[in-house]
């Protein structure tokens, strides 16, 4: 099942089912430590972080051609680049519901970011520019990465 990257309605129950103690099937990142990637990835695509492109500049756009245009699911074990591999980056927020928090409100500028800047493209930092709805397959695809590494869809 893939998530409805349109709808906090189909996000938000979701993170509700995330608790501090909620164990990871795979990778070394608690509960708090992935909400707080998904805001980071939440704020590169509405340009609040830039981050260069990674790789050259075809290699960008066969993999983005492969996840937002294919039914490909998002990939295990992808490694950005600069983040140690097996410890999680230090936690920026006092605790994970204030992190929800802050995962919603980027959700809303999101989409708000969007609707006031319908042309605009923002990079990321693997796939190239990427338009709002190249963005809301990549976070669809994402979120539904990470809510199955901790079970909750």
């Amino acid at each position: 099942m893939m998530l409805n990257f349109t709808s906090k309605n189909d996000i938000l129950p979701q993170l509700e089912k995330i608790t501090p103690e909620t164990p990871a099937k795979f990778g070394v990142m608690t509960a708090q430590h992935m909400v707080e990637h998904l805001i980071v990835l939440m704020k590169i695509s509405t340009g609040k972080l830039n981050f260069p492109l990674s790789r050259s500049e075809e290699s960008a756009e066969s993999f983005k051609q492969q996840l937002i245009y294919t039914d490909m699911k998002f990939p295990k074990g992808v490694k950005a680049k600069g983040i140690p591999e097996d410890q999680p980056l230090p936690l920026r927020y006092e605790n994970l519901e204030v992190a929800i928090d802050k995962l919603t409100s980027e959700i809303d500028d999101f989409h708000s970011f969007f609707t006031e800047n319908p042309e605009q493209k923002t990079l990321h930092p693997v796939l190239n520019w990427l338009i709002y709805d190249e963005w809301k397959i990549f976070h669809s695809k994402h979120f539904t990465h990470h809510f199955e590494q901790f079970g909750v869809v």
